[in-house]
């Protein structure tokens, strides 16, 4: 008896827990997913060339007179502007010197006053010389009056005699007066007669005096012209003098180096109390902005790079890809057999150092008018490759084949619409036809 209840205690209990009201229908899964425009283009890779970074220039640091450096105003890794103060020289003691020139000065200056002098002297002398021409010349003008009051009064002379004796000839060939006394007149008028000739042929004494008067004249010109240059060439040393006298004092203070161009002290090779020369450098400074990144290719590689031309730069140091100018591309190989080329960057802010590794991007299109999708897309199986995308919250698979890879997109070949939208994360968990949600992004 006891045994039959238990029998029927589990029986009703088996009964209550098979009752058919307690039982759900399972929901259909919905996998969350995000997705990306499909595009279609040309498929760009980038060919990377390595390279290295260097300075663009070095500058030497030279001072401009020799001597005893008294005091240094860098270090070395200092950063330095053009024209800042790096060290301060003595060049010694050049009092001497100074001295020399102060009385090669003085000299110079005597020599500009006596030439001056000369000068004054000469002048005068002209004044004189052309006022004794203008008296020559007076002297002729009275002369020549004179000499032509004398000319006239033996002319008339001449003409009285004359008269006379054609009168007194008369007489005598009328027999009034004997023939004597007629020859007699005739001599007087012919003496009269060459008296007249004698004072027009006589050469006036005043012309040889205003001739040499004149070369007087001209002898004290030339005087004059010649004066005239040596006080040229007095002022002129004069003043060679008095630069070099400025040489020697500024030669003989103390003498500030300053920085060539801006950038980094790099070398450092004296300090305070060591000689430098100005012939030697005895710092160095390194322009880092702007910089240079050096390459060396192989003939396959030469012809893609062109002087002007601008490639990116990728520095891996400091993360940054970098716009550059080829500036340099060689058609002659180093000993390495190898080609080098140049390209310089801008480096503002420093950040790029000397002897970073560089990488030259060149884009190469590798495929043309391709459908472009990101890589995370396309879920490869075995020898399957395929992508998932939307169509009325279902996820279409839809077969494709793969052009060519990077690592953030590829180039692919498949029946896909250009406006579709792929599954990018998601996909690894679906099958044809599975339900999905679009993932919102962050705002």
């Amino acid at each position: 008896m006891k045994r039959l209840v238990v029998l029927m205690v589990l029986l009703i209990g088996i009964a209550g827990c098979s009752n058919p009201d307690t039982e759900e229908e399972a929901e259909p899964r919905v996998t969350p997913v995000e997705t990306a425009p499909v595009t279609k283009g040309d498929f760009v890779v980038d060919r990377e060339i390595v390279g290295r970074a260097t300075s663009a220039n070095t500058s030497p640091v030279i001072s401009e007179v020799p001597g005893e450096i008294v005091s240094i105003e860098v270090e070395k890794g200092d950063r330095v502007a053009k024209g800042d103060a790096l060290a301060v020289v003595d060049p010694g003691t050049g009092q001497n010197q100074i001295e020399l020139q102060q009385i090669a000065v003085r000299q110079a200056e005597k020599q500009l006053e006596n030439a001056q002098i000369s000068k004054q002297q000469a002048a005068q002398g002209v004044d004189n010389a052309a006022e004794q021409v203008q008296l020559a010349k007076q002297a002729a003008n009275a002369e020549q009056s004179q000499t032509s009051q004398s000319v006239q009064a033996a002319r008339q002379q001449y003409e009285q005699a004359q008269q006379l004796a054609n009168q007194t000839r008369q007489l005598a060939d009328d027999g009034v007066i004997p023939e004597p006394l007629a020859v007699q007149a005739q001599n007087r008028a012919d003496q009269a007669h060459a008296q007249v000739q004698q004072l027009q042929g006589q050469a006036p004494q005043s012309s040889s005096a205003i001739s040499q008067a004149e070369a007087q004249l001209d002898q004290a010109r030339q005087q004059s012209e010649q004066a005239q240059v040596a006080v040229e060439q007095a002022e002129l040393q004069v003043e060679q003098a008095q630069v070099q006298l400025q040489q020697a004092e500024e030669q003989s203070a103390n003498r500030t180096i300053t920085a060539p161009a801006s950038g980094e002290v790099s070398t450092l090779n004296a300090g305070t109390g060591d000689l430098v020369t100005n012939q030697q450098p005895f710092a160095s400074i390194v322009s880092l902005n702007p910089m240079t990144i050096t390459a060396a290719l192989t003939p396959e590689q030469l012809g893609l790079f062109t002087k002007g031309e601008e490639l990116d730069v990728e520095v891996d140091a400091i993360s940054q890809t970098i716009p550059s100018t080829i500036g340099y591309v060689s058609s002659v190989p180093d000993d390495t057999g190898l080609y080098p080329v140049e390209a310089r960057i801008a480096n503002e802010n420093e950040a790029v150092k000397p002897g970073m590794m560089a990488t030259f991007l060149l884009p190469e299109i590798v495929v043309e008018n391709a459908l472009i999708v990101p890589t995370d897309a396309v879920v490869e199986n075995g020898n399957e490759a395929y992508v998932y995308h939307v169509v009325d919250g279902k996820a279409v698979r839809v077969d494709v084949t793969v052009l060519e890879a990077q690592t953030d997109q590829m180039a692919i070949e498949a029946d896909l619409p250009e406006t579709a939208e792929v599954i990018k994360s998601g996909q690894l968990t679906l099958t044809d036809g599975s339900a999905v949600t679009l993932m919102k992004e962050d705002a």
